[in-house]
């Protein structure tokens, strides 16, 4: 019983996760994006829509979501489309509704550059709550699917087909400078996606060859109270038997522990990676 209930909160908690992000995507696309003509994702096409045509963003968001649920259906089948549904058929309703605030927002005065920045923060983080519950928002994220499946190629290039493909339209639409301001969004999206689903690093994996073992094992267990862990491994060419010494820092003591590990041996190799959760024994 416990457990039904636990699974059936966990879904709530999706759903209102799902919920939160698709708004703040709909606020960022209505008060950001679509004021300054901003050319990025399915999103952007009805940009380009609305200005050539006048057709109102939310209802082309609606039609072409649907056009490619249908086409995901038929080639990718209901497991894969199934994440997608419910994501598709709220953001064009958020849109629509979220629409109806841009007159009572006001942004006199501010700078273009800032605007975008603050809208291409704002879906990014929208777009990331969305993600790591599981959902989509649908559009380019289902197209991608399908250009993958139908082509044989890995979700990343066609990602950035598609997006060049939108941008482009964008380009000769609206011109250089929506060009250059729908990459600046496209490049920031992509990393508080990054860091929303993720997380930010708290710490780093330092990894450690060198000729003065005991030396960095002293430095690194002495002075910085950092446990370590002494590896056994074999080098490709030479054949030589060498120590890796691995220990897990705090971010902020990254730049001390580097410089002080090559004051010991300049010589040291230091592989350097970021660690977004430990688990059991620190």
């Amino acid at each position: 019983m416990k457990k039904k209930q636990l699974v059936k909160n966990n879904k709530l908690v999706a759903f209102a996760t799902l919920l939160l992000g698709a708004t703040l995507c709909a606020l960022s696309f209505n008060l950001f994006i679509f004021r300054n003509n901003i050319v990025v994702g399915f999103s952007g096409l009805s940009v380009i829509a609305n200005n050539l045509w006048g057709i109102k963003p939310s209802l082309f968001i609606c039609i072409s979501y649907i056009l490619i649920l249908i086409l995901s259906f038929i080639f990718l089948g209901f497991e894969s489309t199934k994440h997608s549904i419910i994501g598709s058929i709220i953001y064009p309703i958020l849109v629509e509704g979220t629409s109806y605030l841009v007159p009572y927002v006001d942004f006199t005065g501010v700078e273009k550059i800032v605007l975008i920045v603050g809208g291409a923060l704002l879906i990014g983080f929208g777009s990331g709550l969305v993600y790591k519950v599981g959902y989509s928002t649908g559009g380019s994220d289902v197209l991608n699917q399908l250009l993958s499946k139908l082509f044989k190629r890995p979700i990343g290039p066609c990602m950035l087909i598609s997006n060049a493909v939108i941008i482009s339209l964008g380009l000769m639409c609206f011109g250089v400078q929506t060009l250059i301001y729908s990459i600046i969004v496209v490049y920031i999206e992509s990393v508080v996606i990054d860091k929303v689903m993720i997380g930010i690093s708290q710490s780093k994996s330092f990894e450690i060859i060198t000729s003065k073992e005991n030396d960095v094992k002293e430095f690194l267990l002495g002075q910085l109270s950092h446990g370590v862990t002494v590896i056994d491994a074999k080098g490709g060419y030479t054949g030589n038997d060498v120590k890796i010494i691995m220990c897990v820092i705090p971010t902020k003591e990254y730049m001390n522990v580097k410089q002080n590990i090559l004051a010991i041996d300049d010589g040291a190799l230091i592989m350097v990676r970021d660690v977004y959760e430990i688990v059991g024994n620190k």
